[in-house]
């Protein structure tokens, strides 16, 4: 074999070896990011759900507060599908569709909730955005634990 062709075997199974390394790396940083944003998008749908009801009291008395209620929940349901676009690693691919299912169930409530404050009834009343986001967070604990 020539000394040319061993070179080039040489780097060509440093460039193989050096790329599969990068695929753990990718996993890691995969894995990183759906936890860290799976972690926010929980938190932010436990402080939406810590002060509901009181922003509910407030929205039906105070115009103010009705708009802003509904645009809360507007950006709300946009942060539902800004989630259900990340990128998810393989191995927590059943706990993300666990996610996802309870958000279609999120996005109905939330669509009633608009229509009880247009017609003036109890926002949240037979949403089940309560149970949904109690059963949202407990998935947390679930991805807080995730590791590649």
């Amino acid at each position: 074999m020539s000394r040319t062709r061993l070179g080039l075997m040489l780097m060509l199974a440093a460039a193989l070896i050096a790329a599969s390394g990068c695929g753990i790396f990718e996993q890691v940083g995969s894995t990183v990011n759906f936890a860290s944003e799976t972690t926010a998008y929980m938190n932010e749908l436990t402080e939406f759900g810590q002060s509901m009801n009181e922003k509910a009291q407030q929205a039906m008395t105070d115009l103010e507060a009705k708009a802003d209620l509904k645009q809360q929940i507007a950006d709300l349901k946009k942060q539902i599908a800004n989630y259900e676009g990340i990128q998810v690693p393989e191995y927590a691919q059943e706990l993300y569709q666990s996610i996802v299912q309870h958000n279609e169930t999120l996005k109905q409530g939330l669509d009633s909730a608009l229509t009880n404050i247009e017609q003036g009834k109890d926002i949240f009343a037979s949403t089940g955005i309560p149970d949904v986001i109690n059963r949202v967070n407990e998935l947390l604990g679930q991805i807080n634990s995730l590791a590649p």
